[in-house]
């Protein structure tokens, strides 16, 4: 049963990233990015430098292993040649960059609806609504996908005949619409027609029957990873609603989304930070007090890799990781941030909700219960045994393996490569 699933197991931003990067190196045959847009990036230091993936898998860095990205994700075109480009640039090869046909793509109108909407803070109903987006456009290119009739594809780029006589209606469109609900004026039609016929030069050559090519590696026992993208708090059924994100981020969605069989699936490997953090609005009800978190911010560098946002710092909630875990049906799980959190002394934790069980419908409501607290355990510097970490730092371990009845077989201690124990 060669296929591995990585996911984020609280609100993104937990280091997928990193654990993704590691794993490619060892084994895999392919990395295939499941869902989401450029509105989530991945963080990664290694021996080619620092990046902030956005769309490229992170199995890029391993010249061996095929990196997908699958009908799940939406592409904004522009983006994804700017970070193709960036990785050229540091002699990272991308022929093995294979993109989905029926990968759906982000258009300008896109970004100037997600704009409008936050900016003006008022759905089409006229509610008072703000979500907190990253203003990239996904939430209205996943919208444009269930409507179905104005979407575009990255296989659309194929045909530039038949691409460009569709663009020029839907833009049509798009324009007299955005500019009676929010004033807003689209980029002229040569300019959009320039962007996305330059976009499809480097785009096209990569298209692949990308389902397929993961069928055949399964099919040939060869090893699949499929990578994640924000976190299961975002999931637009299973998290924080409507403060999440446009897009299912759940194992179950990485099988749906890639044809993958469930009973194929050995591993599901559920990436935590230490502690939590978010960006964007919505229920956050660990949020450190603002010295904590503004300590904790500049320990861990918690700034959005998409947007450059602060982010949000709270104490690790354990009732919210056990959901996590049972959600995504979590096999083990790797955390990371260690190495920041052990420098508060002391660290808390939330063991429960004064109201019982956590009920994400009303999550804005609960109280949670900092029930636990323990000593910081300070640097970490070469540890690269679990049994020779501090006690207090293998005491916070076992509890959450306790509270989430799961192994935590992977902890980072650093942002590097061999900053890891596993």
């Amino acid at each position: 049963m060669p296929a591995t699933i990585v996911v984020g197991i609280q609100w993104g931003d937990e280091g997928k990233g990193k654990i993704v990067d590691m794993l490619a190196n060892s084994g895999f045959h392919a990395v295939v990015r499941f869902g989401g847009g450029n509105n989530a990036g991945h963080t990664i230091h290694n021996e080619h430098g620092r990046f902030a993936l956005h769309l490229v898998p992170a199995g890029i860095f391993n010249p061996d292993t095929l990196n997908i990205i699958e009908r799940g994700v939406v592409v904004h075109p522009t983006s994804l040649i700017k970070e193709m480009d960036e990785l050229l640039e540091k002699n990272v090869s991308l022929s093995k960059l294979k993109i989905s046909p029926f990968a759906h793509m982000v258009m300008p109108w896109h970004i100037a609806e997600d704009r409008g909407r936050e900016i003006a803070g008022t759905t089409s109903s006229g509610s008072l609504t703000h979500i907190g987006t990253t203003l990239r456009g996904i939430g209205p290119c996943y919208q444009d996908k269930a409507g179905r009739w104005q979407a575009f594809r990255v296989g659309d780029l194929i045909n530039r005949q038949t691409f460009l006589e569709k663009l020029e209606k839907v833009y049509i469109s798009k324009a007299l619409a955005l500019q009676a609900a929010h004033g807003v004026a689209l980029p002229s039609l040569e300019d959009v027609k320039r962007e996305y016929l330059e976009a499809s030069e480097r785009i096209v050559p990569h298209i692949a029957d990308t389902s397929s090519l993961i069928r055949k590696a399964l099919y040939y026992g060869k090893n699949v990873l499929c990578e994640g993208a924000q976190g299961t708090l975002l999931d637009v059924d299973f998290g924080s609603y409507p403060y999440v994100t446009s897009s299912n981020t759940t194992s179950i969605a990485a099988c749906m989304l890639t044809g993958i069989n469930p009973s194929d699936v050995s591993r599901i490997i559920g990436v935590a930070k230490a502690y939590v953090t978010r960006v964007g609005a919505g229920p956050f009800p660990t949020r450190m007090d603002r010295e904590t978190e503004e300590q904790i911010r500049e320990f861990g560098k918690e700034y959005g890799a998409t947007t450059g946002r602060p982010r949000l710092c709270g104490w690790l909630d354990l009732p919210l990781l056990h959901y996590a875990c049972d959600i995504n049906h979590i096999t083990e799980i790797a955390l990371t941030k260690m190495d920041v959190l052990g420098f508060l002394d002391p660290v808390k934790i939330c063991t429960h909700y004064k109201e019982g069980t956590v009920d994400m419908f009303s999550l804005s409501d609960m109280t949670p219960v900092l029930g636990s607290e323990i000593h910081g355990w300070g640097a970490l510097g070469e540890c690269r045994e679990r049994s020779k970490l501090p006690d207090t730092a293998r005491q916070y371990i076992e509890r959450i393996e306790a509270a989430t009845a799961t192994r935590v077989r992977t902890i980072s201690i650093g942002p590097e490569r061999n900053e890891t124990i596993t």
